[in-house]
């Protein structure tokens, strides 16, 4: 309580309850609500980055980059894996619970003046995030865009470089049903005589999109590798270089979408990975070198035979454990629904156990038996709830585990 008996634990309460607003898109909200806090977007250049999948770990290389280069990085993502303050970095560590909940409280008492705003959850991390950037005193900050890009409220950012990595369907009953249609929510997110980069897409009516929306200012990037993390990297070095950062070695532990510092299992290998769309989840099995003892389990999906046709034919995969995240904003795939999904694929061994703690437990008993690594993915919820019982079951600090890069020297 404060001294006038009201409970300091509003803002975290109307933060909570704000999950229940679900997706809104469109600018006018966080247009009006950035006036009334001053516009704080405008204190520091950013760095705006859209795309299907990538995009946050185009964004965390960057962050690593720039604070070797004694940049302050302001970095925004989303969805965050166990705590909302990850979701605004300053230097590769999540905000301060007190810097946080000070900015919170300003986005709270600027959403009860007349008329009463009521943002979303994304919009309300987002207006927080641009509020503790401001009060750092960060040089750049770096974007990741929520949903698409046109309608996204990361959109009303001063960005002075724009990147867009794939394009690929996800959450087509949002962004449209067409390749053409996403890439166009995407890019979007151009701003007029700054540089747009965009990873070269092979289908030739959405490299259109691009030229047509960026004209010279677009510069292609075209990987040389085939590895999804490798071309976050290369992809990464691209844009510094343009601007003017020298390119060191760097290490980088991005949670769930990079090789961990974190030991899953003792003793056995584990890879995490957040891959819940047709394009992550293949890029993913394409990179099972070993027999692995699977633990999935995955968000709601409007088709989920399309979601999990990565799967077929994957031998390497000896045995599935099926759970459900726990903490999903939306409702997790039942075990049955993705049991009866890898039947029809012929996987034989298949077990549900709905706890993802002990889905692992049962993995690492499986694995030491049959000498197999282990790969734990789909929903980055699940990932979260994974890590979670990690570090509780390890005593490791969590925000030293949620850091993802060496601070300013």
């Amino acid at each position: 309580m404060d001294d006038t008996g009201q409970s300091t634990n509003i803002p975290r309460i109307w933060l909570q309850d704000s999950i229940n607003s679900g997706i809104k898109l469109g600018l006018d909200n966080c247009s009006e609500m950035l006036k009334r806090i001053n516009n704080p977007q405008k204190n520091f250049p950013s760095i705006h980055v859209a795309g299907t999948n990538g995009k946050g770990s185009l964004c965390a290389h960057l962050s690593a980059i720039g604070s070797k280069n004694e940049v302050l990085i302001g970095f925004f993502s989303s969805p965050h894996l166990i705590t909302v303050e990850e979701r605004i970095r300053i230097d590769g560590r999540p905000v301060s619970v007190e810097l946080f909940e000070k900015c919170l409280l300003s986005v709270y008492k600027a959403s009860l003046m007349k008329p009463i705003l009521q943002p979303t959850f994304f919009e309300i991390t987002f207006l927080t995030s641009l509020l503790v950037f401001s009060e750092a005193e960060v040089d750049v900050a770096i974007i990741e865009t929520g949903l698409g890009g046109r309608l996204d409220c990361t959109r009303l950012v001063e960005a002075e470089v724009c990147a867009i990595t794939t394009i690929s369907k996800d959450h087509s009953e949002i962004l449209g049903d067409t390749l053409v249609k996403i890439a166009s929510e995407k890019a979007a997110i151009y701003r007029q005589n700054k540089p747009l980069f965009s990873l070269y897409h092979p289908d030739q009516n959405v490299r259109e999109v691009f030229i047509k929306t960026a004209g010279r200012d677009l510069i292609w990037f075209n990987p040389k590798s085939k590895n999804a993390w490798e071309i976050s990297k290369e992809f990464a070095i691209i844009i510094a270089d343009h601007l003017g950062w020298s390119i060191e070695n760097y290490e980088l532990n991005w949670l769930g979408r990079s090789e961990d510092n974190i030991t899953w299992i003792p003793g056995v290998r584990c890879r995490v990975s957040a891959a819940h769309n047709i394009e992550s989840i293949e890029n993913e099995l394409n990179l099972l070198e070993d027999e692995v003892v699977m633990i999935i389990g995955m968000s709601s999906k409007l088709n989920l035979q399309e979601t999990l046709s990565p799967f077929i034919g994957r031998e390497k995969i000896v045995h599935t454990i099926i759970t459900e995240p726990q903490n999903s904003r939306k409702p997790p795939v039942t075990t049955e629904e993705i049991q009866n999904q890898l039947k029809q694929f012929n996987y034989k061994k298949l077990e549900q156990i709905n706890n993802p703690s002990e889905a692992l437990l049962r993995a690492e008993k499986i694995a030491k038996e049959s000498n197999c690594s282990v790969l734990i993915i789909g929903s980055i919820y699940l990932v979260g709830e994974i890590m979670n019982y990690v570090i509780n079951r390890d005593s490791l600090d969590l925000y030293d585990m949620l850091t993802i890069h060496e601070s300013l020297k």
